[in-house]
């Protein structure tokens, strides 16, 4: 009978009802999939069993690239010494870089995105599940190799790769040709790994570690970090024979699954998250359960009269109190069933759209956290609807000797309190979602080459191009769809961290700062200014030709270097002699002048401030990437003729290719993240709002149906009654955005505080959030409103 009765009533109501539906499957898809969200990223590299003991190896040295803190170390020869010299580490491995950006298999070169050579110990330390191999010695012998499986489905469709050769070809890196033999294939490095390789292999030649190398160091059991910390000075002083208190050298450990979420370094392996990401989703998490926990308690609360009848007829009839409850009970039941099966299908939906775009399936391994965020919300839902109700509306039913009371009019539905609440949090959100989409839309503009859609960059290319960029960059320009080349070291988004040793006329460097005789390079075409429109504050851009006699080598610098070199005014600075001293021999960099100073432009990301910059032309080396300009709309046309001549110049190497505008958006991918989830959860939580508020004004206008009958017959017009009964809500929005603004502007302060450059936080970002709040509220509002004013006052009079 109570299932019967609780049916009837929610499809007698069904607006008000689904706004509860609606409230909470739209909360809950959003908690959902923040809490899988969440799990993916607080539990990245936990997949390793011994996790909790592997520590990355890094060091910092105030005299060496200006102190700057890079995720890998340089010379990593002396790890095998420091593993000997601590007790406390059980083991250790060095990932040097496979550069180059290619591997040869037969006559075909196919690109190689991450892989490593490193040491045997990389199954002891890494947990990587062999598909064919033994971890324990497929890496003893030097060239042996083990390809990821998507890797060796690329390579080698479905023939079987163990025991073929792979070449890394001879060039800018690597002095002559290696091979490396294919011992093994493992199963790809899951998605939340800081890490994914194509391959790793055993050095050929173990002179590769004096180079640069991510390092890891496996500690034993009950190992203290600190203590290898607290005694790596006096290790370090005996392998350079200098007294520990001479050692400016820092060593830093970080925890494996410390590394996404909380390393900004340079030269990360893979760009990391970013824990503003989590504490936003975990506070939007909690807003969307906040608010619909409340609407949903509210509405209940309001609609309660609604079963006065059948709640009277009951007790009448002798049922206890308990009956109230149970129809209650069932009532919820029954609203949250409904809620969490369009959740569930809307949260499945939303899995398969990230995992086809972001390669992320949100429900692998995690069954049992979807189904525990469920159960407890389930509950927390129900409890809402029912705990707000028994005291209530019991007390309504034993005080009240007919159902038709007016003093039966229930609660008074969501109170004033958490409209007010629910509303800032509504509004600070709004402004999160606009000064996020500001600062990063600055930030693109900002970037190097913006607004350049035309504008494609080939990233990492290998020697033998470089060696032919310029007959490379003649034969393209023969088309008429291209408008420009040029060739740089550094990708756009990229690290310009290279320092090189300087002399300029009139310069003496602090000789108690190592760092002030040191200087940012920046290799180039002549063309590099030119295709990404440098502002030049004095002076002029390289010539055309890229290769200059001693004596008459040609330098441009950014604001910084200028500044860094004591000089305010650019004019002043053209034409001083310069000169670059570069420590690797066998590679002269003819001495010359300053022939230009440009405006600082920002190559990364402007979180990180601009440094001091010297850009210098190459003829070949150095030349990685390949930056190809076309005129607009031949997109298609250009891009036919730069693959023809590209298939024709280097027919074994893929054509590959990248906009430099995606290389920019791929830089603030963070940003961009926070302000899509920002924007989704803002939608839900003022779709919820509204709906509740919606349902508010109807239980509102229900009660005060006489009162408009009566003003309507004294004359009211359908403007003033509509006023009349909006206002008593739009006013505590106007509270709401009152509230909302210093605390939006005190967490957006915090929050542009990560950016060197950044843009301000403008007053009309405050008042447009405020008006939208408003205006949906008065909207939502409104439009009970004026039906109600419109209903013909005689019909209203006669019901009541």
């Amino acid at each position: 009978m109570i299932l019967k009765f609780a049916i009837r009533n929610l499809v007698k109501r069904r607006l008000l009802n689904f706004i509860k539906v609606a409230g909470l499957s739209l909360s809950l898809s959003g908690i959902l999939l923040i809490a899988l969200f969440l799990k993916n990223e607080l539990t990245f590299d936990r997949f390793h069993k011994k996790h909790s003991r592997i520590y990355r190896f890094t060091t910092t040295h105030p005299d060496y690239f200006d102190g700057k803190h890079f995720a890998r170390i340089y010379n990593a020869s002396y790890i095998p010494a420091l593993a000997d010299y601590f007790p406390a580490i059980e083991n250790y491995v060095r990932l040097a870089p496979v550069r180059g950006g290619v591997i040869k298999y037969k006559e075909r070169f196919v690109s190689v995105n991450q892989a490593f050579e490193c040491d045997s110990t990389f199954f002891n330390v890494f947990d990587a599940r062999l598909l064919v191999g033994n971890p324990a010695t497929i890496l003893d012998n030097p060239g042996s190799m083990v390809i990821s499986e998507s890797y060796a489905k690329k390579i080698f469709g479905d023939n079987n790769p163990v025991g073929q050769l792979l070449t890394l070809p001879a060039g800018q890196f690597y002095g002559k040709s290696k091979n490396f033999t294919v011992k093994g294939i493992m199963k790809d490095f899951p998605q939340n790994s800081h890490f994914h390789p194509d391959f790793i292999a055993a050095p050929t030649d173990r002179n590769i570690f004096n180079g640069w190398a991510w390092t890891y160091l496996l500690l034993s059991a009950k190992a203290n970090p600190n203590d290898i910390l607290s005694g790596f000075k006096d290790f370090f002083s005996s392998q350079v024979e200098g007294e520990t208190g001479e050692i400016k050298t820092t060593p830093h450990l970080q925890n494996i699954h410390d590394i996404h979420l909380h390393s900004d370094k340079l030269r990360e392996i893979e760009a990391n998250g970013n824990m503003y990401v989590i504490y936003t989703l975990f506070a939007a998490a909690l807003i969307l359960l906040l608010i619909a926990l409340t609407n949903y308690a509210g509405l209940s609360i309001g609609m309660a009269y609604f079963n006065n009848k059948y709640l009277f007829v009951s007790k009448v009839s002798g049922s206890s109190g308990l009956t109230s409850t149970k129809y209650f009970f069932t009532e919820g039941i029954i609203i949250v069933t409904a809620s969490v099966l369009i959740s569930g299908f809307t949260v499945i939906l939303a899995n398969l759209i990230i995992q086809r775009h972001f390669g992320i399936n949100l429900f692998k391994g995690n069954i049992l956290l979807f189904l525990l965020v469920t159960v407890l919300f389930c509950l927390l839902g129900i409890l809402s609807g029912i705990l707000p109700l028994i005291n209530g509306i019991m007390r309504n039913i034993r005080s009240t000797a007919n159902y038709k009371s007016k003093n039966h009019s229930g609660g008074k539905g969501i109170s004033k309190g958490l409209i007010v609440l629910q509303y800032t949090i509504s509004i600070a959100l709004i402004v999160a979602v606009f000064v996020i989409h500001r600062q990063t839309n600055y930030a693109l503009k900002n970037s190097m080459g913006a607004g350049n859609d035309n504008l494609i960059c080939f990233k990492d290319v290998h020697t033998d191009i470089q060696s032919k960029f310029e007959v490379f960059k003649q034969e393209l320009l023969k088309y008429n769809s291209v408008e420009s080349v040029s060739a740089m070291f550094e990708p756009p988004g990229g690290e310009a961290n290279d320092m090189f040793r300087f002399t300029m006329d009139g310069y003496v460097p602090d000789e108690t700062h190592k760092e002030d005789s040191y200087i940012g390079v920046f290799p180039c075409d002549y063309s590099f200014a030119s295709i990404f429109n440098l502002k030049f504050l004095a002076g002029d851009n390289f010539s055309e030709k890229n290769e200059d006699n001693e004596g008459s080598g040609e330098y441009i610098i950014n604001e910084a270097a200028m500044q860094k070199l004591h000089y305010t005014s650019p004019d002043e600075i053209i034409g001083k002699r310069f000169g670059l001293i570069f420590g690797g021999g066998g590679i002269e960099i003819p001495e010359g002048k300053i022939i230009g100073v440009v405006k600082d432009f920002h190559l990364s990301s402007l979180k990180k401030k601009i440094e001091p910059l010297v850009l210098f032309k190459r003829k070949s080396l150095w030349l990685i990437n390949i930056v190809v300009s076309f005129r607009p709309g031949t997109k298609t046309k250009a891009l036919a003729d730069i693959k023809t001549v590209w298939t024709r110049m280097f027919p074994e190497y893929p054509f590959q290719y990248e906009y430099v505008s995606s290389m920019y958006v791929n830089v603030y991918k963070t940003e961009r993240l926070q302000v899509k989830l920002l924007s989704v959860f803002t939608f839900i939580a003022l779709f919820t709002c509204s709906m509740g508020l919606l349902g508010l004004s109807l239980l509102v206008t229900r009660r005060r149906i006489m009162e408009i009958g009566i003003r309507k017959v004294n004359g009211a017009r359908t403007g003033s009654l509509m006023i009349l009964l909006s206002w008593n809500f739009v006013k505590w929005i106007l509270i709401s955005f009152v509230l909302a603004a210093p605390i939006s502007l005190f967490a957006m302060t915090r929050w542009l505080e990560g950016f060197a450059y950044k843009t301000s936080l403008s007053w009309w970002i405050f008042g447009l959030a405020g008006v939208a709040a408003i205006a949906i509220s008065f909207i939502t509002v409104s439009i009970n409103s004026w039906r109600a004013a419109n209903k013909n006052p005689v019909e209203t009079l006669r019901y009541e």
